[in-house]
């Protein structure tokens, strides 16, 4: 503000600014104004009412805010204050910010919280005020551009104006509610979905078996949140088609899981509705928390799960893949869902499984018969390795290490997110113990040496095989020291205890370093060569079942 109406190019031989294009105190609003100073700038546009420093206008507009909701008896809604970002975005609106109050009638109270906040936020950057015990009052405070010596009017001016979109919303509202959310199914039939994929009635079709089978099969949920799960599947996408969405379309879902509650259908049925296009963000605490699915916890994942892997799996195999530049139908966000659903799934429904996505995949496409045959799996590789870049995105906002986060999410196609999880925390400790990062520079050559190893009729297929060949002290203690660690690592991993085997992989540093030392791999005697290489296969195969592909952790990756 101030400065984009004109612009300081060289403060030593002056330059031009223009103030408030409605206020002065003297003179003609919005004249130029000269400087020859950034301190002269800054003063002169002050003068001006302008105020420069964007910190300086959002500390004024939250001090007024806070002062008028306190004489409004009340306080602005932590909804505002917490996710609406409306109080960052209002002091890049205006040059001069003041606040005033407005009210709108009581009866309005009747409609649902979220169609007021709606209304007040995101249709006119008004900001609600709610009472003491977090209950909206019929006041809202607006911000405006100027000072307002003539208050009354400018509130009852944004009254009006808010009084008409309310009078609307309780219209609709009251329409809407004249017919349930299944009778509005086959009105589903006419909205497209995608021109490839059919329209939305098709796709609630798709998400309802598809939910059911992710809630009983995947997540191993009973018939009776399987059921419910698929019921909430079928109605998500019916509020597409009322009146209250078409005008108020941030509400899409929300809505939904009102009317369902208006209703009276069981809470694990409005509130999968009601949340079905969260989450949004990827830290572990982003909406929904457990506390708000309460009952609805299990089936809110299989519907959101559902929706959101239908999404991608069709539109990966229609070729609508997403770009650089370009990701129209929303799919980074919807990936970014779903890792983060099975990453925290735990956390927030209970159930301890580490869900592979490629299940999920292979069942959202079953749903597609006959809808869309892709010429050949190239859209699979590529939407695994889209979910797997997402799930590196989601570790590293939490803090991993991006070496750790690439010896963990290898594989795409394998890609158990909640396991991913589990195993990158375990690693980011594991990597303190000593001789962990020493093992990782040689693992680096035991790939390497191993990378076109295959195993004929002479390879020895365990340890008691390689055993009767090898015949160097060094190999043979690696031989000992890996079988012992081997007995050890398994009975962690299959308790999930990833961090304990780890651990033990710290103990194969000596041996392995000696191994290389004292032995010639690439031996000439063809029997004694594979059965080196099987040690060394099989010391792969342990390090990469325990600890990932720990050779991304070498020092001289990390420089």
């Amino acid at each position: 503000p101030g400065a984009q109406n004109g612009s300081v190019q060289d403060v030593t031989t002056g330059a031009v600014t223009y103030g408030h294009r409605f206020l002065t105190t003297s003179g003609r609003a919005g004249r130029a104004i000269k400087v020859r100073s950034f301190d002269e700038y800054r003063a002169r546009l002050l003068e001006n009412f302008v105020i420069l420093e964007r910190s300086e206008r959002h500390d004024k507009i939250a001090r007024e805010l806070d002062a008028k909701a306190q004489r409004l008896q009340g306080r602005i809604s932590r909804m505002v204050r917490a996710e609406s970002g409306l109080l960052a975005e209002v002091p890049d609106l205006v040059e001069y910010p003041s606040v005033v109050a407005g009210t709108f009638g009581a009866e309005f109270l009747e409609l649902p919280d979220e169609v007021l906040t709606t209304t007040l936020i995101h249709h006119q950057h008004y900001f609600p005020v709610e009472a003491e015990d977090g209950k909206l009052k019929n006041a809202f405070l607006a911000v405006i551009n100027t000072e307002p010596d003539n208050e009354r009017t400018i509130a009852r001016n944004a009254e009006r104006v808010v009084s008409a979109r309310l009078r609307d919303a309780r219209f609709f509202w009251e329409a809407d509610r004249k017919n349930t959310l299944e009778s509005r199914l086959d009105r589903l039939r006419t909205l497209l979905f995608h021109k490839k994929l059919g329209s939305y009635r098709e796709k609630a079709d798709r998400i309802e078996a598809l939910a059911r089978w992710i809630a009983a099969e995947a997540l191993g949920a009973g018939d009776e949140i399987a059921a419910q799960a698929a019921q909430a599947a079928r109605l998500a996408k019916a509020d597409l088609t009322t009146d209250m969405v078409r005008e108020f379309t941030e509400l899409q879902g929300t809505m939904g899981g009102i009317y369902a509650r208006e209703e009276h259908l069981p809470e694990a049925v409005w509130k999968a509705i009601y949340y079905h296009y969260l989450p949004i963000g990827v830290e572990a605490d982003a909406a929904p928390s457990k506390a708000q699915l309460g009952r609805g916890a299990v089936s809110w994942a299989a519907v959101s799960l559902a929706d959101k892997v239908d999404t991608l799996v069709g539109m990966f195999a229609a070729g609508e893949k997403p770009t650089g530049s370009r990701d129209p139908y929303g799919l980074r966000r919807a990936a970014q869902a779903v890792v983060k659903i099975l990453t925290d799934l735990e956390a927030t429904t209970g159930i301890n499984r580490a869900v592979k996505v490629s299940a999920l995949v292979d069942q959202a496409l079953a749903g597609y018969a006959g809808t869309v045959t892709p010429a050949d799996d190239s859209w699979r590789t590529a939407l695994f390795a889209f979910l797997a870049e997402r799930q590196a995105y989601l570790l590293e906002r939490r803090g991993f290490k991006f070496d750790e986060i690439r010896a963990v999410v290898a594989d795409g196609a394998t890609l158990a997110p909640h396991d991913v999880m589990r195993r990158v925390h375990a690693l980011s400790q594991a990597r303190k113990t000593a001789g962990f990062e020493p093992l990782a520079v040689l693992f680096k050559r035991v790939k390497n040496i191993t990378k076109d190893f295959k195993a004929d009729a002479s390879t020895p297929s365990d340890f008691a095989a390689i055993r009767g060949v090898l015949r160097e002290p060094s190999e043979l203690a690696l031989l000992d020291a890996l079988e012992q660690r081997s007995a050890r690592i398994a009975p962690e991993l299959q308790n999930n205890r990833y961090l304990t085997a780890m651990n033990e992989l710290a103990h194969l540093h000596a041996p392995v370093d000696a191994f290389f030392r004292d032995v010639l791999v690439m031996a000439d005697d063809p029997v004694l060569r594979q059965a080196r290489l099987a040690l060394l296969n099989t010391l792969k195969t342990t390090i990469l079942q325990t600890g990932g592909d720990i050779s991304e952790m070498a020092a001289d990756d990390n420089r």
